[in-house]
């Protein structure tokens, strides 16, 4: 082997030293290092060869540094997650226990960042296509048309007769029926509406002209009548005298007002016989030419005849009204009460007044039999929706409206619980058009030539059509977005 000669220049620059170690570490670094070089220039250089000389290495030995865990900066944190661990040439570090390095903080690799772009490309033109799928479906199915028409009509009279009854059997357009029928005691008072006055009547006299040429025999009690209804009786009787040509002839009456109270005692004025026709007061008449006086007295109510009448028939209406609220308690679903049927019946009517009576009402009791008959309304329906059909004329049809009508009972037949009934039924018909199909048609088309169609129909009056949203020209191409409403003319 050959000599190994030590190099007299020092083993190291300040080239080798690493630049990641830290401030401290560094300077223990150059410190060893000088001395080493040192030592080895001061050495004398052997002439003498040998074998298995060894050259003495100079121990650095370099103490553990602690850390700082976070970096001033983040351009320290990079620098410090990169790997640049170096050691100086021809040093060998004893009993130096491992220095524990940081944990290497990753950075996001560039794989990861191109897969996050591109799941929000993905993401966004999932996103496109959702808008470009909704934005087609509103335009598809979102555009509507309401059409409004108004058609020409013309009404439709039907009488149709008909049977109510419980047996359905006994005639054609019978309907089915039943009677209701309840006796009740009923108890109440009637308003007593007859007055007359309670007091003196006015009196005094009446001039009475007769222009006739021919003499007028006047009879006790000949009415007078003033312009405002107020009645008077004459208390004698008396002979006018014929006219003449120079003279009206005249005499003077003594007059009683029919009634007593202050109405009778009235101004001068003229008085009319209200025997007389028009034409003959304008020869004969009354004068009264000064007023009449004494009348006087105060309004009372006194039961007259009239007012037993209607306490009769208020003993009916409530016997009725008691009845119905029965009825319709007890009565089916699906079924009416046929109120042109009512018949109710009084017996032991018993007034508490009677006429001449001064009272404000009139008290009664009596026993009462009311009775109607009900009917089924779906039959009732059927009945008169076939004569309506069998009374319309092809071109048109009936007006989708319910159907109105009356109905009046012709007779009535209690014990075998029948009644002829005729039913008024008035409605309205337009011409025959198809809904349906009328939707076809316009399917697809312009405004205006929708409306054009429309016009051209038999029996369309006007026609106004509404698109929407704003940007609809046409008729939806999709039936159920189309509205027809059919409207009759008046």
């Amino acid at each position: 082997m050959r000599d190994i000669t030590p190099s007299q220049k020092p083993s190291f620059s300040r080239k080798d030293i690493p630049e990641e170690l830290p401030p401290e570490a560094k300077k223990l670094y150059e410190k060893h290092a000088e001395k080493a070089a040192a030592r080895k220039s001061s050495a004398k250089t052997s002439s003498r060869r040998f074998t298995g000389s060894q050259i003495p290495i100079t121990n650095v030995h370099i103490p553990k540094q602690t850390l700082p865990e976070k970096p001033a900066s983040r351009q320290q944190e990079n620098e410090e997650d990169v790997d640049t661990e170096k050691r100086p040439l021809f040093a060998v570090v004893d009993n130096i226990a491992p220095q524990q390095k940081k944990a290497k903080k990753k950075k996001p690799s560039k794989a990861a960042m191109m897969l996050g772009t591109k799941e929000t490309k993905i993401a966004l033109s999932l996103l496109a296509v959702v808008l470009l799928t909704a934005g087609i479906a509103a335009f598809i199915f979102l555009p509507s048309a309401t059409i409004d028409l108004r058609l020409q009509t013309a009404p439709l009279l039907v009488d149709q007769k008909l049977t109510i009854a419980s047996n359905t059997a006994s005639e054609p357009n019978t309907v089915p029926g039943t009677v209701f029928s309840q006796q009740i005691r009923v108890e109440g008072a009637s308003p007593v509406t007859t007055t007359e006055i309670v007091g003196t009547k006015a009196k005094g006299t009446v001039r009475i002209f007769n222009k006739t040429f021919d003499v007028q025999k006047i009879k006790e009690k000949s009415r007078l009548v003033t312009k405002d209804g107020t009645l008077f009786y004459m208390l004698g009787s008396e002979i006018i005298p014929a006219s003449s040509d120079s003279n009206i002839a005249s005499a003077t009456v003594e007059v009683e007002a029919a009634e007593a109270g202050e109405k009778g005692n009235i101004t001068p004025q003229h008085l009319n016989f209200a025997a007389l026709d028009s034409s003959a007061q304008t020869v004969v008449y009354g004068q009264a030419e000064s007023t009449l006086t004494g009348g006087s007295g105060q309004e009372v109510k006194v039961v007259a005849d009239s007012d037993i009448d209607q306490a009769h028939e208020a003993a009916k209406a409530q016997a009725k009204a008691q009845v119905e609220a029965a009825a319709h308690g007890q009565l089916q679903s699906g079924w009416s009460i046929l109120d042109e049927s009512w018949d109710v019946q009084l017996s032991n009517f018993a007034p508490g007044q009677k006429t001449g009576d001064k009272a404000d009402t009139i008290s009664f009791t009596a026993d009462a039999t009311a009775r109607v008959f009900a009917y089924e309304d779906s039959a009732l329906g059927k009945i008169l929706d076939t004569a309506l059909s069998e009374h319309l004329d092809p071109s048109s049809t009936l007006f989708p409206a319910p159907i109105s009508f009356t109905k009046s009972v012709e007779s009535v037949d209690w014990d075998k619980e029948s009644a002829s009934v005729t039913a008024r039924v008035t409605h309205t018909t337009i011409p025959n058009i198809s809904i349906d199909t009328l939707r076809d048609k316009l399917v697809g088309r312009s405004q205006d030539e929708a409306t054009t169609y429309l016009q051209n129909l038999s029996g369309v009056q006007t026609v106004n059509i509404k698109l929407w949203p704003f940007w609809v020209r046409s008729i939806p191409s999709i039936g159920q977005r189309v509205n027809i409403t059919i409207n009759p003319d008046r």
